[in-house]
């Protein structure tokens, strides 16, 4: 009996590309994380919370490409003409780059008003990652290809590939002397490298070249509000797991800022190791699916989530000095009563985009007043409210609570409408 359930586990799609995807994940988190303490160890706890900050303000950025992320993953998933799907694909790319290229010159042109509002000693590192933003289009839309057609060991390699060149550039030159700057340059020749491997599994695959100017009015007016609950779910999430080390950069000293940032850092850990099941699930569950069969996924990821989750609170809370001083240095330690409360929070978080992939799969409303709900409260609640770093966590907390009961309860509506 026991073999038998294990042979049907093992023959389940969902866990199969589950395991495939996570044990990439797994290795890119790695990779991620070495980049973290490395750098930590290398840098002045100042120059690490200006690296930090630019990671964070890229995260919140990268929301844009995000949603043509989710769109090239739910159209690959759902349109069975190929041909249009890579009409509507190259309309989506022209779009793309029109809105990168506005944001790559708002960078460029208020850099200096950047560089004094996060106190930073040169104002080059957010050109660069001006240019990260504009190079990172091509890359999202292949590697979101691969992924809706459930490639998930070219995706998980792209990522294998991207994290081990970042780092390794990364620490090459910082260790030359560029600092801040040379962390993010890093970053733009790996994802350069990352998006040659992307290019090389795509290119028979997908026709950028196929282009209808009519298609763009009709891929705009078909998708619009789709693209704007994208936009909203992932700017919150974006905001959940970043926005707490800006506020910090933006509020408080940079060295309590770089420390604050290093035990951010740890935390977060958790909201990358459950990316991949939030991941898988955006693939599987298919509008066309039985509503039965799509909560079977759903409660497949929950279980995968909160075994992850419960693992990592446990650990970071009991062990946090052990962990802080393992991962990312002794130095940090003093805010080690804080890494309990930031592992609760991104466990949180892990769980609320889960549950907005899942309603943004099926394209459902139901997460627009909670993806608006949080970010608002938390902002009010830290403008008020932001005398230590324990406050600002506070903050995160409540808000996160509320948006996952909103969700929860969305759920719940949407089960009983089927009663």
């Amino acid at each position: 009996m026991l073999k038998k359930k294990i042979r049907k586990i093992s023959q389940d799609s969902f866990v199969r590309n589950n395991v495939i995807f996570f044990a990439g994940s797994m290795v890119v988190a790695v990779l991620n994380y070495l980049y973290h303490p490395i750098l930590g160890r290398m840098m002045s706890v100042e120059e690490f919370g200006e690296v930090q900050s630019l990671i964070s303000l890229f995260m919140q950025l990268a929301v844009f490409t995000g949603i043509f992320n989710m769109l090239v993953i739910n159209i690959t998933t759902n349109y069975e003409d190929k041909e249009e799907r890579d009409i509507v694909i190259s309309a989506l790319r022209r779009i793309a780059l029109g809105i990168i290229g506005f944001l790559f010159a708002f960078i460029v042109l208020f850099s200096s008003f950047l560089q004094d509002f996060f106190q930073f000693e040169s104002l080059y590192p957010f050109i660069a990652l001006a240019c990260l933003l504009l190079t990172g289009v091509d890359f999202t839309f292949r590697k979101a290809f691969l992924q809706g057609i459930s490639d998930f060991k070219s995706v998980s390699w792209s990522g294998i590939i991207f994290s081990s060149g970042r780092l390794c550039f990364a620490i090459a030159l910082v260790f030359l002397g560029f600092k801040s700057l040379g962390a993010i340059i890093g970053l733009l020749i790996a994802q350069g490298i990352a998006l040659v491997f992307v290019f090389s599994k795509t290119k028979t695959k997908l026709k950028f070249g196929k282009w209808n100017k009519d298609k763009v009015m009709t891929v705009i007016k078909k998708e619009w509000r789709y693209a704007t609950l994208i936009f909203l779910a992932t700017s919150a999430v974006a905001f959940l797991y970043t926005a707490d080390v800006l506020m910090v950069k933006h509020w408080f000293s940079p060295e309590e800022a770089g420390l604050y940032s290093g035990i951010a850092t740890i935390a977060r850990i958790i909201f990358f190791a459950t990316g991949s099941v939030s991941g898988v699930l955006l693939s599987a569950v298919k509008i066309k699916n039985s509503s039965a069969e799509n909560q079977k996924i759903l409660k497949k990821g929950m279980c995968m989530i909160f075994l992850i989750v419960a693992g990592g609170v446990l650990v970071f809370s009991v062990f946090s000095k052990l962990v802080i001083t393992i991962l990312i240095g002794a130095r940090y330690v003093g805010l080690a009563p804080l890494l309990g409360r930031l592992s609760l929070l991104l466990g949180l978080v892990s769980v609320i985009n889960l549950l907005f992939f899942y309603f943004l799969a099926l394209r459902k409303s139901i997460i627009f007043t909670a993806s608006l709900a949080g970010p608002i409260m938390i902002s009010l609640l830290s403008f008020f409210n932001h005398e230590n770093l324990g406050q600002i966590v506070n903050n995160f907390i409540i808000g996160s609570i509320v948006v996952l009961v909103m969700l929860l309860g969305g759920i719940y509506k949407k089960n009983n409408s089927h009663k």
